[in-house]
């Protein structure tokens, strides 16, 4: 079940006084389960009404349900918020202290991760990954390598995934690009990457398109066909080591492989076993 305050926290549609209520509850989610609905109209200056269309968007009855849900989620919320994602280890700690507090990360990240997904979302991706004739990924810098690992697990049940690396290389094939294939741009928050041209140039193509991005990061003026979130916690630059976006980033590819190959488990297992049936008979 996802956590109301991840809810809250990767919702991109919300009316700006709707923001207003989100950030409050954020800031202040204690006060408001001792609030009724008048009292927190009265502190946000919004009205009664569009506290009820913002539980109506989050899909609950009304505010008795999202009091309920933010007490039931307040404890795991609390402690995300105090643990520090950029630096979880300090100078002079021992090295099980290290192993400890890199677990720690990995778990806070796999479960927020987790809680972002959109089902429906990754039903229409597989399904429309499926249909597609060609795969293409766009990212760069370190990601390049788990892009390049996607490829990889795909190769192995049959599937060309194309990793174009330079800018000339990626321009050119979104250029190529058409309804037939099927792009997906990785990006925390757009640094490093053409995304907002890549993007544009798919969006022109007609080429449906994924963005794998922190929810924060919207593209320039264009809409992706789908949108699936990266754990959000870690600054860009500030930081020991980018901990927790790669794990979140492996994480989201992992489960769109897994449910790409799920879609015809048995045939492409069969795939697998003859490549490496193949392969074995092949002396050193």
């Amino acid at each position: 079940m996802i956590n109301i305050f991840t809810k809250l926290q990767s919702n991109q549609k919300f009316s700006n006084s709707e923001q207003i209520i989100v950030n409050y509850i954020l800031e202040y989610p204690m006060e408001v389960l001792e609030m009724n609905v008048k009292e927190l109209s009265q502190k946000c200056f919004v009205s009664i009404a569009t506290i009820y269309r913002l539980c109506e968007k989050l899909e609950l009855s009304g505010f008795s349900e999202l009091k309920v849900k933010i007490s039931n989620s307040l404890h795991s919320y609390q402690k995300n918020n105090e643990f520090n994602f950029d630096f979880p280890v300090k100078e002079y700690q021992t090295h099980y202290e290290i192993i400890e507090k890199i677990k720690e990360d990995y778990e806070k990240t796999l479960v927020f991760t987790a809680n972002l997904f959109r089902l429906n979302q990754l039903k229409f991706v597989v399904h429309a990954m499926k249909k597609a004739r060609y795969i293409d990924i766009y990212t760069s810098a370190g990601n390049i390598f788990f892009a390049q690992n996607f490829k990889f697990q795909m190769k192995e049940i049959g599937i060309e995934v194309n990793v174009p690396i330079e800018e000339y290389h990626q321009r050119l094939y979104a250029s190529s690009s058409d309804k037939g294939h099927f792009a997906i741009i990785i990006s925390f928050g757009g640094r490093g990457l053409l995304s907002d041209a890549i993007a544009k140039i798919l969006k022109q193509k007609g080429t449906p398109t994924l963005l794998i991005s922190s929810y924060n990061y919207k593209l320039r003026d264009i809409e992706p066909d789908y949108h699936l979130y990266i754990s959000p916690y870690e600054n860009h630059y500030k930081k020991i080591s980018s901990y927790s976006t790669r794990l979140s980033i492996l994480y989201i590819l992992d489960v769109i492989y897994t449910c790409y190959f799920e879609l015809d488990y048995q045939k492409n297992l069969d795939k697998k076993m003859e490549y490496y049936h193949y392969l074995s008979q092949i002396k050193k």
